[in-house]
């Protein structure tokens, strides 16, 4: 996994914040300050009609103008294109970033893709590149969210046990360390930063976010360990971890796209 590849949570932000703004629960300045967060700044390149980068709080503005139907997370990787079809420019950056951010507006669809923009050696911001494109397979969470919550926080647990059971007979001996670690840290992180979200959202798609973020710290670290001497534990090895990451990423895609 490129070390430039960043945390679901930036598009995640973007999509609840952008969203919760569409729908008027929030402000547009309450939501650029909420999806900057952390961050030196946000600036978006190839917004329709603009020759050059606009500052997300342009690129929010542009957004609620554009009324959008629908903005949805994608988490791709090689593989498993979660939440895109079709091929295209945005379909292609989306791979390279595993995230993306999928909008349908009256006029059409597009994918914003972040990357880290790093400028000197201590400016650390995040760059948007917007990209037409045709359509998406993400649909919202809009029929019971609840249930649909519920559901992918059950599967994603399951998962978790299954790849710990498979992964603590092969060649992670700190495989269980890790993965309570993971649990611990997204426990802590809901209480630690309790309005991430916009205040509107679900409690339970909320405490799922912060669990799917922290699982997939855990599953890119086990990924880059060179893992087992032996072929057969290997192919389990990355059997294993490739079922958590769709996991872990189809419970952090349900979790954001929940409507505010």
């Amino acid at each position: 996994m490129p070390t430039t590849v960043l945390e679901p949570e930036a598009a995640g932000l973007f999509v609840a914040w952008s969203a919760a703004a569409a729908m008027r629960h929030v402000g547009a300045e309450r939501s650029v300050a909420a999806i900057e967060a952390g961050s030196d700044g946000h600036v978006v390149s190839g917004l329709p009609g603009r020759d050059v980068d606009a500052t997300m709080a342009e690129a929010i503005a542009w957004l609620l103008d554009a009324k959008p139907r629908q903005i949805s997370l994608a988490l791709p990787v090689a593989g498993d294109p979660l939440g895109l079809s079709g091929v295209g420019s945005f379909a292609e950056a989306a791979l390279l970033a595993e995230s993306g951010v999928l909008v349908e507006c009256t006029s059409g669809w597009l994918g914003f893709v972040p990357e880290p923009d790093l400028r000197g050696s201590s400016y650390r911001g995040v760059r948007w590149r917007v990209h037409p494109t045709s359509s998406a397979s993400i649909p919202a969470v809009a029929a019971e969210p609840q249930r649909i919550v519920e559901q992918a926080d059950r599967a994603l647990r399951r998962a978790l046990r299954d790849a710990t059971d498979a992964l603590a007979g092969v060649d992670l001996a700190r495989w269980r360390d890790e993965s309570v670690a993971g649990r611990g840290a997204a426990d802590a992180a809901i209480l630690a930063r309790p309005r991430a979200l916009p205040p509107t959202w679900p409690p339970p798609a909320r405490a799922l976010a912060e669990r799917a973020l922290a699982l997939w710290r855990v599953v890119r670290v086990a990924a880059l360990d060179a893992g087992a001497a032996s072929a057969s534990g290997s192919a389990v090895r990355t059997a294993a971890l490739r079922e958590l990451s769709h996991a872990v990423r189809e419970a952090a895609m349900t979790a954001y796209n929940v409507p505010a």
